[in-house]
């Protein structure tokens, strides 16, 4: 094995579909794994075998430290180097944003369902909640499945009073052959910690996916506005069940020993405890600054 400064720390890109990761600079060695986006960074070393050279890579599939890819596969790159702190950041802000999301969500069908009672055609309205909760669910369910996180705590929204009618909406239409239970409705992902082999793999396939979360977040938001604006009778019924939901929570969680966690932005109960500390309260600033 030898050593090139020249593809030190570069990134390591397809040059066609995808690419196939070894454990050993051999085509009769193991698959670690093939993707078709970000390969890994490579770390200087390589081997020449039957005249082709191999790179050796960190493994970004959160189980393997190296691995190696043959030169006419991929495209090296220069990138700014990615530290670990700065994609947690992104991973937390997805978090965060569908977190919001959420709530405002449960909101929003609360809203519906009042000023529906009231006479009042929310019809597009529903359909919007459908799509937004979708795109917070397949996030939630990417996070899982990608093997760049562990660690992974899950939450129970405290806005119970208003699951009904957000399961309600998200039962009519929004999964065929499947009803979604309360408790699976109003559960999401409220942390979870990058596996450290991953972290640049994460930071560049999941742009996409954190600029849609604060999409989602900004639609969710605007839509609870909107409504609010509908019926001001309704909505001043809805910020007093808001304010005592808040305050309720509060209680419970002082009294169980709970602390705030300084970064929330929603209020949640943790289900699953990981190694990381989050507090099984989240107070809504901005409920209390908005409403």
């Amino acid at each position: 094995m030898k050593y090139n400064p020249n593809i030190f720390n570069k990134g390591v890109f397809p040059r066609f579909t995808g690419v196939t990761v070894y454990e050993k600079p051999s085509y009769s060695s193991a698959v670690l794994y093939t993707v078709n986006g970000f390969v890994g960074m490579t770390d200087g070393m390589y081997e020449n075998v039957d005249g082709w050279t191999w790179y050796r890579i960190g493994a970004i599939d959160g189980t393997h430290v190296w691995g190696w890819v043959r030169e006419d596969y991929v495209d090296l790159k220069s990138v700014s180097p990615v530290e670990y702190n700065t994609a947690q950041a992104r991973l937390n802000l997805i978090i965060e944003n569908d977190m919001n999301s959420l709530t405002y969500l449960l909101i929003s069908a609360e809203y519906c369902r009042r000023l529906e009672a009231k006479g009042y055609d929310v019809s597009a309205q529903k359909q919007k909640i459908r799509e937004l909760y979708n795109s917070i669910v397949e996030r939630n369910q990417a996070i899982k499945a990608s093997n760049t996180a562990e660690n992974i705590q899950e939450g129970q929204s405290t806005l119970t009073e208003f699951a009904p009618a957000l399961l309600a909406i998200v039962n009519n239409t929004a999964f065929v052959g499947l009803v979604i239970s309360t408790t699976a409705l109003i559960t999401i992902i409220v942390g979870a910690v990058l596996v450290g082999a991953t972290a640049t793999y994460f930071y560049f396939t999941n742009e996409a996916r954190m600029k849609e979360s604060t999409y989602t977040y900004e639609e969710c938001k605007e839509l609870s506005e909107i409504l609010e604006k509908v019926d001001p009778e309704t909505a001043k019924k809805i910020r007093s069940d808001i304010d005592r939901q808040i305050k309720e929570a509060e209680t419970q969680g002082y009294k169980n020993g709970y602390f705030k966690a300084t970064f929330g932005v929603s209020w949640f109960s943790v289900l699953k405890w990981g190694a990381i500390g989050i507090g099984a309260l989240y107070l809504v600033k901005w409920l209390k600054n908005n409403f």
